[in-house]
Order: C-alpha cells, then sequence, then structure tokens
C-alpha cells in the first residue's frame, strides 16, 4: 500500500472506557481509505485494519451493514493498449500528367477487372499480382511480368493462349478483346499507365481527386485499403510478444461495445510517436529506443462504418485463475501481524475475522483461500 489518507473508526470509542473494562474482549474494525492499492490494480479502494483486544469474533452489534458472497469461477488479469479503427494499411494509386474524367466511388469493391478512375478517358484497371506494372508490354516481350498479365486475362475469362512468360500473338489477340470491353483503344499492347497491380482485392479509401482535376505526374487519385475492418496500434517492443500474430484479443468500441479480434500482423517500425503517448520520439533516440511494434487486429465482426476512424482500445488476458474462490477487493481486511483476512458472516449475524492468502488480483475482484471459505460463504465489505 503506497500511504494512508485517513483512518477513522466505524463509531466512536471511548478508549478510557475501553481499558477500564478489560474483561470485554472484541475486536474493532477501523477503516483505512487507500488512494491507491497497487498491488491490487484495481485504483482507490477501502480496506479495513483489524486491532485485536483478544478473540478474532466481534460483537453481533457490530455485523457490517454491507456484504458479498464468496463466489467460484474465473479471474482473468487483462492488459490494454489503444488503437484506431480502420481498413488496415492504404495502397495509393497514382496517375500520369492528365485530366481526371472519371473516378472510382468512395467504399467501391476493388477487385480483378475494376476500373480504378480514366484519365483523359483512358481506362486504368486494377489487376491481381505482386509485382508492379514497370513498362509497357507487347508482342515478344518476356518476363515474370507477363505470364502475371496473362493469369489475369484467363482468370477474367480471356483464352485464344497460352498462359506463361511469353507475350505472343495470341497474348496481343486476347489483349485487344478485353480493350473492347473495357472501353479502350485496341493497341494489343499493355502500356505502364494502363494498369495496376494490387497484391489482392480490397475497396476504395480515400479519393483524392475529384472528375475534371488536372493531375500532375505520380499525383495521388485515391486509395485502395482492404475489406476487413481492423484496429491499428503502436505498442512498446517490449509488449510485442503479447501481441504476436495469431493471438486472440477484445476490441473494445466506443460506447462499450465489445467485437472479438485476432492479431493478423505485427512489425518492428521506426517510432512516429511515443508508443501508448502522444509524444514523439526525441532526437536522441536511435535503435531500439527510437522502435515500436506496429501491429494490425482484425475484427471478426464488422462494427459499424460511422465509427472508422474512432478510437478503440485492444485488451488482451495476461493471466488467468480457473474454477478459483473470488471476492471482491474491497473485503479484504490487513489483519494485525501482516497479512489479509475476510470478515465471516455467520448464520446469526456474528462475525469471525478468518486469515486468507490472496492470489490474483483483477477488475476489482481477487483470488483468496482460506480455512472455512468456500462458495456462498457471506463476508463483509467496505461501505458501512
Amino acid at each position: 500500500m503506497s500511504h494512508v489518507d485517513h483512518v477513522t473508526t466505524a463509531e466512536p470509542v471511548d478508549l478510557d472506557a475501553e481499558l477500564e473494562r478489560p474483561s470485554r474482549r472484541r475486536s474493532r474494525l477501523l477503516w483505512l481509505t487507500l488512494g491507491l492499492v497497487a498491488a491490487a490494480g484495481a485504483g482507490g479502494a477501502v480496506w479495513y485494519l483489524t486491532q485485536e483486544d483478544g478473540d478474532d469474533t466481534t460483537d453481533g452489534t457490530a455485523a457490517p451493514a454491507a456484504t458479498a458472497q464468496v463466489t467460484r469461477g474465473t479471474i482473468a488479469a487483462t492488459e490494454t493498449w489503444a488503437g484506431t479503427l480502420g481498413h488496415g494499411d492504404a495502397h495509393t494509386v497514382s496517375s500520369g500528367a492528365g485530366t481526371l474524367t472519371r473516378v472510382a466511388a468512395q467504399d467501391m469493391e476493388v477487385t480483378r477487372g475494376t476500373e480504378l478512375y480514366r484519365l483523359d478517358e483512358r481506362p486504368v484497371t486494377a489487376l491481381l499480382g505482386a509485382i508492379p506494372m514497370y513498362r509497357d508490354l507487347a508482342a515478344g516481350d518476356t518476363g515474370i511480368d507477363v505470364q502475371q498479365l496473362e493469369a489475369n486475362l484467363t482468370a477474367l475469362g480471356y483464352d485464344g493462349f497460352t498462359a506463361d512468360d511469353e507475350y505472343t500473338w495470341y497474348t496481343a489477340e486476347a489483349v485487344r478483346e478485353w480493350q473492347e470491353d473495357i472501353g479502350a483503344e485496341e493497341t494489343g499492347s499493355v502500356g505502364v499507365a494502363d494498369v495496376v497491380f494490387l497484391p489482392e482485392g480490397g475497396r476504395v479509401g480515400t479519393v483524392h481527386a475529384e472528375a475534371g482535376a488536372t493531375q500532375a505526374p505520380g499525383a495521388p487519385v485515391l486509395d485502395v485499403t482492404g475489406t476487413d475492418q481492423v484496429a491499428t496500434l503502436e505498442v512498446d517492443v517490449a509488449d510485442r510478444d503479447l501481441l504476436a500474430a495469431g493471438t486472440a484479443v477484445t476490441v473494445v468500441l466506443p460506447g462499450g461495445g465489445e467485437v472479438a479480434g485476432t492479431v493478423t500482423a505485427s512489425s518492428v517500425v521506426q517510432a512516429t510517436a511515443a508508443a501508448g503517448s502522444g509524444g514523439g520520439a526525441s532526437e536522441d533516440e536511435t535503435g531500439a529506443d527510437a522502435a515500436v511494434a506496429e501491429v494490425e487486429v482484425t475484427l471478426a465482426e464488422p462494427a459499424e462504418a460511422s465509427l472508422i476512424g474512432s478510437p478503440v482500445d485492444v485488451v488482451r488476458p495476461v493471466d488467468e485463475r480457473a474454477d478459483v474462490l473470488v471476492v471482491p477487493v474491497n473485503a479484504l481486511l490487513a489483519v494485525a501481524g501482516g497479512g489479509y483476512g475476510l470478515e465471516v458472516v455467520g448464520d446469526g449475524g456474528s462475525t469471525e475475522i478468518v486469515p486468507v492468502e490472496t492470489g490474483l488480483f483483477a477488475d476489482g475482484q481477487v483470488e483468496v483461500t482460506g480455512d472455512g471459505i468456500g462458495e456462498g460463504t457471506v463476508v463483509g465489505v467496505a461501505g458501512r
């Protein structure tokens, strides 16, 4: 315990009169209001201290006005990190020089073959693949990027060619058919600015430019994000093991709603702000001192779309005890000589201080064991 704010008796006590009546032996309970009980991790709590005059049985007239029952169950300590609800990292799609004549709408689904925008009425299409479009492709070209393009054409239903790493005349014919279908000039070749290869499908996130905008080379048009809702957070590198990929967590939404989640990504990055605080990393911090773990948690069920961008809490159990006896923290008594006890209330209202051993503290509860303490035992709690 950190400090004692004040000590008062439950009722006025005449100490001189008590000393003159040595035959009357009983325990008196003094209130101790603690500002912080660090071991309990429960913030401010009211505990008791027993002063022994003799036996451990209190006067029946001093029975507690507030009681609780000992329960049996699971108690779990948790750790919480602050995050933000969104759709994960965004892939920004940029354009060449020209005028945007059409732009996909925000939240539109993006998959293989989706038109992202038109520049001077030339369509720019999303295809799926890990290799970005870095050159024009035409008959006679070979390479893994050719193979990626032909795999997309096959998936879109075009045939008449062999899906390999050679761009043949037959490939060019399939490309002309595809270009006709999407309203592009039928050249049989694919320009570097005609398609955007994305690692996977998703949705249109932020739209950076509207139709009619004049674009400079490399200017952003829109972002493509995943379709799943995710909570992203930065944590201390020391906490990374607690949030390893595959870890089950709970995401607490604004308003108190809870959604199950799973850690799907965790990586160490340069800190942009101190994890868990609003400050940035100092100029003197280098190496591990300037690094944080960037964590992504995928929600099992989507929250309301209006909550995107809102702060959330990510909660994970860090210790747990199953099938144990549990009481409220404010039922604990600090007994003379050290240790803790419970004020057990008998059927007739008489009370007895029973020593107990404490275990895990969590959420205002504490695990206890002691002689005669069982499920359903009635104990006094602070609040009389």
